[in-house]
């Protein structure tokens, strides 16, 4: 199984397209990078960022963080 980062900006004018993927050794470390990542971009970006993992079915994302319309930091844990 292998983790990593993806992240996308969802502002109004973004074209809503995931960024390159960053490896993590874990969950616990893709999400402490997911939340870096949301924390020290400029809050006009609305960026977003999923902890995912790969295994042979496909991707499943099981954490996600972002910046709102009002530039609150935002994070929920998927199942």
């Amino acid at each position: 199984m292998q983790y990593f980062v993806r992240t996308m900006e969802m502002h109004p004018d973004s074209t809503r397209t995931f960024s390159a993927e960053r490896p993590c050794r874990g969950l616990a470390d893709a999400k402490d990078e997911a939340k870096r990542m949301v924390l020290a971009a400029p809050p006009k970006v609305m960026l977003q960022a999923d902890a995912c993992f790969r295994n042979r079915e496909g991707v499943r994302t099981k954490y996600r963080c972002w910046i709102n319309e009002r530039g609150e930091f935002q994070e929920r844990a998927l199942v």
